[in-house]
């Protein structure tokens, strides 16, 4: 799993040959020390800058390629010690995200279809017109919720679904993964969203959203970024992280519908899951945001 204890923020800057200025700001990490972190950002702003008055664009990096710039909320530690197999960050938008090394979470970006209902919708309506009812049938199973489910059993594996503001999600509960190539297939065949199957390969981790969107409870995003560089800076945040407890209160971040392929879950899972389904009020009946 792909992790910094240590950020910090440093500006560089270079002159080039014609006299042109350029200053800019870098985030740099480590997990030695802050000291190390800051060495790392003032390199890494002195080349940016050196890159722009040389005329040449700014490199750019694969989605995910770096360490996430979250400060650390809560780690899991093995028995045994050692780095830890989850943990909790805040990520650049102020929510909480439980990333994990095997526990899988497959973040599922479809809708559920409304076109079963609406045309039963339209059969009870014609049928009105001539004074029948519609004969009673059994609820259809939602097409999204038919898939995972076909998936997990085909695969021998149990798993939580759940329903998001814009989609699903999937939590893996009997069986460890790990996040590389062989496990992206089975990600591609519960649906789902490729940003997120590469998000998973960069940072060696599966990562599941515990708190709504701050723009889903009606509140804008925090007014600085992480990491704080003065004390000024980080009160500024700490005043909108209030603010953001508060707004989020109100919401879920997902909703429990059914498991799938069994209610089988590894015992090694069950704080994490326990963890999830708390933070995210899966159990609540509250809007999803």
């Amino acid at each position: 799993m792909k992790l910094a204890r240590y950020w910090a923020r440093e500006s560089g800057e270079a002159i080039g040959p014609g006299g042109s200025r350029a200053r800019v700001e870098a985030r740099g990490w480590s997990n030695a020390s802050l000291e190390a972190a800051r060495q790392l950002a003032r390199t890494m702003a002195r080349r940016i800058a050196e890159t722009l008055v040389s005329g040449q664009a700014p490199p750019r990096y694969p989605y995910g390629d770096r360490p996430l710039p979250e400060p650390i909320v809560r780690e899991f530690a093995d028995a045994a010690g050692g780095d830890p197999h989850a943990v909790v960050t805040r990520n650049a938008y102020g929510a909480l995200v439980l990333s994990a090394r095997h526990l899988m979470f497959v973040d599922i970006d479809r809708e559920e279809a409304p076109a079963l209902a609406a045309a039963g919708d339209l059969v009870s309506g014609i049928l009105s017109l001539f004074g029948k009812a519609a004969p009673a049938a059994a609820p259809a199973e939602d097409p999204v919720v038919a898939d995972v489910r076909r998936v997990a059993e085909s695969a021998g594996i149990a798993a939580r679904l759940y329903k998001t503001a814009a989609g699903y999600r999937a939590i893996v509960t009997s069986a460890r993964f790990e996040p590389d190539g062989r496990s992206e297939g089975l990600l591609r065949q519960f649906g789902a969203d490729p940003l997120y199957v590469r998000l998973c390969r960069a940072q060696q981790s599966y990562r599941a959203r515990l708190t709504p969107k701050p723009w889903r409870c009606g509140l804008a995003g925090p007014p600085v970024s992480f990491p704080f560089d003065t004390p000024e800076r980080e009160a500024r945040f700490r005043g909108w992280e209030a603010e953001y407890a508060a707004a989020s209160a109100r919401y879920a971040t997902c909703r429990y519908l059914a498991a799938v392929g069994g209610a089988r879950t590894a015992p090694e899972f069950d704080e994490l899951i326990q963890l999830h389904d708390r933070e995210t009020k899966a159990t609540a009946s509250l809007p999803l945001a």
